[in-house]
């Protein structure tokens, strides 16, 4: 800096001295003595000051070039193509993609996600107090918040937000969640949530944006589903809705959001989010293409798309998603009941082979759910393909290759025979039967069973009366493994579908949900996790990525982890799609 300011000091002086100089000069002096140059003189003299203009406009576009810096700026606009249609911009009733996408960037929750991950404040003003028994927290809003209609955001906004969802007339889908809290106004600007049992992942309940009870209140339970409000959506977001484009048979073509000038963190720095709707994921793609978007996302196992790697001006950011492809072993099953039959198939399973052929390399190397902590970015354990060993197993327990058919037989003359069950999609049905011809590499007998999802849910998965199951897995935001693990959930509508009971996994999993210590849920966890590892009821295949394209004039995205894809404008905040020079 004190560089920067005898260099200008040193410009100033030059220029002064040069104005006295000219005040000197006489003009009429100047034109005689230009008068009596020759035609040579002339043209050397004009030549020298163009040099000296010239010299004089790099000097000065080096001086502010070095002295400045480039900075993002406010301006410009991004356009997304999302699939579907917008029917429920509202917390408690958004379940879509382009319902839940508007509604986090339109409502604000007590708390969101950073680009890890992370918990941290948005409408409160820090993390919450937790009492000494973990029974209640205690949560201060910030001050200067307000609702896109100017209108201040206060206690009163939050406990009608929560207890309308409380209310099963309203039908919220998020309702289960919170039918053991109660919350209470301690003043204007704080509140207090009472659970009935110490929950550890009570903590992301807390994301659940809020909504505004001046435009609510007035709502009946009739007319709640159907209220204009759902569309013409009223939050305190970093965005507000300008405008809907509807088409003549009343088809949403488009929302314009606007940055929100009065948002409590500083008006976002994009001007403009346009989202555009789509009919069909091709009819996305395509949009991207013709530049009619400059973005788009999606999930390659749920989705038929590829996108070719390199994209012409643009970025594609592969996201981890807590969602995984996982093979199931029913543990009722007699083959399936002993670990060496399980640990074979496991060691006969060569996931990089699948993830490649089949996910087109739009997948992970699995990390389990129950021991991600992304401070530690967890290293994926190597796809470990052993056929010797496993076949090894396979004799150890009992299941030898018969010399007449070649096929594996027990001391019974049983043949060792089992099913893998799938849905109907393109890449499930591919793995599947990729999966079985590696197995079979083992000299067993393996047939695939594809099913219309509602027909395999209804016929083999609930009843739990398949032998191997392809299906995908999708953990929340916390690792919370109750719903999938703990015996009490091995019947539908539980979703233990393997069947597996160990009561010391129950403590585990029980002890991890009953504190909100953070280090003691995690170590809970990794113990959890080893069992389950050892015990081998389920082979994680691959993890699901979210495939973020976008136009390279949007930058810093940085998001490095995201529970749900329509999470991913909650760092919007950083993101910016113009510059300008600043001084340094």
């Amino acid at each position: 800096m004190n560089g920067f300011t005898e260099n200008l000091t040193s410009y100033i002086k030059s220029a002064k001295q040069g104005f006295r100089e000219l005040k000197n000069l006489s003009l009429s002096r100047l034109g005689k003595v230009f008068s009596l140059m020759g035609k040579k003189e002339k043209i050397a003299l004009a030549i020298l000051l163009v040099l000296a203009a010239l010299s004089f406009f790099v000097s000065a576009r080096n001086f502010y070039y070095r002295h400045t810096k480039i900075a993002p700026s406010s301006g410009g606009n991004y356009i997304e193509g999302l699939l579907g249609q917008p029917t429920y911009i509202n917390p408690l009733l958004a379940t879509s993609e382009p319902d839940l996408t508007l509604t986090n960037l339109i409502f604000s929750g007590l708390y969101k996600y950073d680009q890890n991950g992370q918990i941290i404040p948005d409408l409160a003003d820090s993390m919450p107090k937790i009492s000494a028994d973990q029974k209640q927290y205690i949560v201060n809003l910030k001050r200067n918040a307000k609702w896109h209609n100017g209108k201040q955001v206060n206690a009163d906004d939050v406990i009608f937000t929560i207890q309308t969802l409380q209310d099963q007339s309203f039908k919220s889908p998020v309702r289960p969640l919170w039918q053991a809290t109660t919350v209470t106004k301690l003043s204007d600007y704080s509140v207090k949530f009472s659970t009935n049992n110490v929950s550890g992942p009570f903590l992301q309940n807390l994301t659940l944006p809020i909504l505004p009870k001046a435009i609510w209140g007035n709502v009946d339970t009739q007319n709640f589903l159907l209220s204009k409000f759902n569309l013409e959506a009223i939050g305190s977001g970093p965005y507000a809705i300008k405008e809907i484009k509807k088409l003549p048979s009343g088809k949403i073509e488009q929302i314009t959001l606007n940055s929100f000038d009065d948002y409590y963190q500083g008006s976002a720095k994009i001007d403009q989010i346009v989202f555009k709707f789509y009919d069909t994921e091709e009819d996305v793609l395509n949009a991207f293409h013709s530049r009619e978007i400059k973005g788009f996302g999606f999930v390659p196992l749920s989705s038929g798309l590829v996108l070719e790697k390199n994209q012409t001006g643009a970025q594609t950011l592969n996201i981890p998603l807590p969602q995984y492809q996982v093979i199931f072993f029913n543990l009722n099953n007699k083959i399936l009941s002993d670990l060496n039959v399980r640990a074979a198939l496991s060691l006969a399973t060569d996931k990089l082979k699948i993830i490649d052929q089949i996910f087109n390399g739009q997948a992970l190397m699995p990390v389990s759910p129950l021991v991600f902590n992304k401070s530690k970015n967890p290293i994926p354990v190597p796809s470990v393909v052993d056929l010797n060993k496993a076949k090894s197993l396979l004799d150890t327990a009992g299941w030898t290759v018969s010399g007449k058919t070649g096929l594996r037989t027990n001391k019974k003359g049983d043949l060792f025979q089992i099913n893998i069950a799938t849905n109907d999609s393109v890449i499930n049905t591919k793995a599947a039967e990729m999966l079985a011809d590696e197995w079979q590499e083992l000299n067993v007998k393996v047939t695939v069973t594809v099913l219309q999802s509602k027909l395999l849910t209804d016929t083999l998965i609930k009843p739990r009366t398949f032998d191997v199951l392809l299906f995908p897995q999708k953990f929340g935001a916390d690792p919370d493994p109750f719903l999938f693990w703990h015996s009490s959930q091995v019947k539908d509508p539980g979703f233990n579908l393997t069947g597996f009971v160990d009561p010391t996994a129950d403590k585990l999993i029980t002890d991890a949900r009953s504190t909100t210590d953070k280090q003691i849920r995690e170590a809970d966890y990794e113990q959890f996790n080893s069992l389950i590892m050892q015990k081998v009821p389920i082979i994680f295949l691959d993890q699901t990525e979210y495939i973020y394209t976008l136009d390279n004039e949007v930058k810093n995205v940085n998001l490095k982890y995201l529970y749900d894809p329509s999470l991913r404008f909650d760092n919007i905040s950083d993101w910016y799609a113009s510059e300008k020079r600043v001084w340094k």
